[in-house]
């Protein structure tokens, strides 16, 4: 891509838009904040990646291009994540000692903060995705002060229910076609899975067998990973690239140790607006297993919303009918 390519992606031409890329001290490290908008006094979303380690901001671009007509968009590389690890690449391991609750509390608190310096706003829009969620929600439920709302993509509820739950759907699939290779392959996955909440080398690797056995019997209509577009990316070089394939999961100890002990129920009182969105054939983080929680979530006023034909990241797989599901929530 050519260098006036290039710019126009990361500076486009708008007469009251908004474009910053900037590592502000957050909550001790330097934190890769991305803020950009095509009209800065819409509404502020701040976006809280999955992972850990799932960095979106370098594919903004392709996933939510469509976002930045109606909203200042504001992605962030969480701890040991994408541009955020590379600026703090001599203290990656002592960061992957954090990572608790906490921890990512005060970095939210603290982006809000450093977002009131350089955007104006009273109360933004928080929404998490996936493992993104978990902190995401937590925040919510903390500091109503700061929120318009908050929305859960895929909303992370309980490490071990959603495995066994996407286990037993593959098998029972895996029976019916009589596929006795992916029964194995299943029954290895299952054995690798940690009885601690700690993450290991043989759990990481074996991983990958799960994904392709939920992409191959759940979500059916998900659509591939945008690796071409990764690639010519205008937002990374390569090196940042490289992170989206090959991570080493031990830059995120601590927090994975948090996301395996994390249970949403354990608190489900909001005192803001509270929107939830699922893919129908999400495997990673099940709608049917969040309807009991949704069920008893106390809040001024909530919504669930299942998107047909769509896996774990349905804003990538039904965009346009993802964004109506949101702004059919959202006030005018």
């Amino acid at each position: 891509m050519s260098r006036s390519m290039k710019n126009a992606v990361l500076f486009p031409e708008t007469e009251n838009g908004i474009y910053r890329y900037e590592f502000p001290v957050i909550n001790g490290i330097k934190q890769y904040i991305q803020i950009r908008g095509k009209d800065k006094t819409n509404p502020i979303l701040l976006f809280v990646h999955g992972g850990p380690g799932g960095s979106l901001a370098g594919l903004c671009h392709v996933l939510q291009s469509s976002w930045e007509e109606k909203f200042t968009v504001v992605n962030w590389d969480q701890r040991n994540t994408c541009k955020t690890f590379f600026a703090n690449k001599d203290k990656a391991s002592e960061i992957a000692r954090t990572g608790t609750l906490d921890d990512y509390d005060r970095d939210i608190d603290e982006i809000i903060a450093y977002l009131n310096t350089v955007c104006e706003f009273d109360k933004l829009i928080l929404m998490g995705f996936s493992w993104g969620s978990a902190i995401a929600s937590e925040y919510a439920k903390r500091h109503s002060e700061n929120l318009l709302c908050y929305i859960g993509v895929g909303q992370y509820t309980d490490f071990f229910e959603g495995f066994e739950k996407t286990c037993e759907t593959v098998r029972k699939a895996a029976l019916e076609s009589k596929n006795e290779s992916d029964l194995k392959k299943l029954e290895y996955f299952k054995s690798t899975i940690p009885s601690e909440p700690k993450m290991n080398a043989e759990f990481y690797k074996s991983y990958r067998i799960y994904n392709i056995l939920g992409s191959k019997y759940i979500s059916k209509h998900a659509k591939s990973f945008p690796v071409n577009e990764l690639m010519k990316s205008p937002f990374l070089n390569f090196k940042e690239k490289k992170t989206f394939f090959k991570q080493d999961f031990r830059l995120f100890d601590e927090t994975y140790k948090t996301m395996m002990t994390y249970n949403f129920g354990k608190n489900i009182r909001f005192e803001i607006p509270v929107f939830f969105v699922f893919g129908n054939e999400d495997y990673v983080c099940h709608a049917s297993l969040f309807e009991k929680y949704f069920a008893e979530i106390t809040a001024p006023e909530k919504k669930l919303v299942i998107l047909e034909n769509a896996g774990h990241s349905c804003f990538y797989d039904q965009s346009e009918r993802f964004l109506d599901a949101i702004f059919s929530f959202l006030p005018e």
